[in-house]
């Protein structure tokens, strides 16, 4: 009888689990509000017999949506794709439909939770002034990080290995470099020999990808720290070349194949293009 009883109250708290699970009071007027998705249309029938539709941002790669219940009073739509990266949108109802924030991951398996978040934005805009380009997407990843703020652009990151994987991986996250951003790597990542192949790697993959600048100013500090470090050399040649310094490129050319030749290293790797550069 004891069990019988005990079978009954679990299935009666689960069921009631069940059903907070999918309960919604967007409008707050102490009514059960039903949430529908279907082909990226949003419905709401609220519990007082109105309802409400609208089309879902687009965000291109990530066609999938699915709804996730955060709380009562909000909707988290999930996108996701054929890439690694996906996001969510929360939206919220106050007199109007409310886009309060974005938040935009690519999986770690470096880190404890398994998701790194690569930008949030807290938005608070009502849904129709919210400009679609701000949630483009490209093959590598999101248009959007030109949209956010820089302040804290390092902060989710432990170790230069992950930064510089995420440059390689998302180019248009190199957008967000500048010198304020550079300053405050220096500080977080104090150069040292143990991570100098990964400053080296994170410079060259901004060079690579039109921060030649910022590129400079970290090759630079490899150079006076170490100045036997031969690929450097070559890197910052590379950089001065992009902005059209011939001078100070060929200048850098001639010191990594002078280094090459006393280090009595392979002459083969050296790129095509350096004697022709320097001719």
């Amino acid at each position: 009888m004891k069990k019988i009883i005990a079978l009954l109250f679990c299935l009666f708290f689960l069921s009631f689990v069940s059903a907070q699970v999918n309960y919604y009071d967007l409008d707050r007027d102490h009514l059960a509000d039903t949430v529908v998705l279907e082909k990226g249309l949003l419905t709401v029938h609220f519990g007082n017999k109105t309802s409400d539709s609208f089309e879902l941002p687009e965000i291109m790669t990530l066609i999938n949506t699915t709804i996730r219940y955060t709380n009562p009073y909000e909707i988290s739509v999930y996108y996701t794709g054929d890439k690694v990266l996906y996001g969510t949108i929360n939206i919220f109802y106050k007199n109007d439909w409310i886009i309060k924030n974005m938040n935009f991951y690519n999986p770690c398996q470096e880190c404890k939770d398994q998701n790194f978040k690569i930008s949030t934005k807290n938005i608070n805009l009502p849904l129709q002034d919210v400009d679609p380009e701000i949630l483009e997407v490209d093959s590598k990843g999101f248009k959007s990080l030109t949209f956010f703020d820089d302040k804290g652009i390092l902060t989710p990151y432990k170790e230069l290995k992950k930064l510089y994987t995420d440059l390689f991986n998302y180019p248009l996250l190199a957008d967000r470099f500048n010198k304020t951003t550079i300053s405050e790597l220096k500080k977080k990542f104090v150069l040292s020999q143990s991570n100098s192949d990964c400053y080296n790697n994170v410079a060259y993959i901004l060079s690579e990808n039109g921060k030649q600048q910022v590129g400079i100013e970290l090759l630079q500090q490899i150079i006076e720290k170490f100045p036997a470090r031969t690929v450097a050399y070559l890197n910052l040649a590379d950089s001065y070349w992009g902005i059209g310094n011939k001078e100070s490129a060929i200048l850098n050319y001639r010191k990594y194949l002078a280094l090459m030749k006393s280090q009595k290293k392979d002459f083969n790797k050296v790129p095509k293009y350096v004697e022709e550069r320097i001719k």
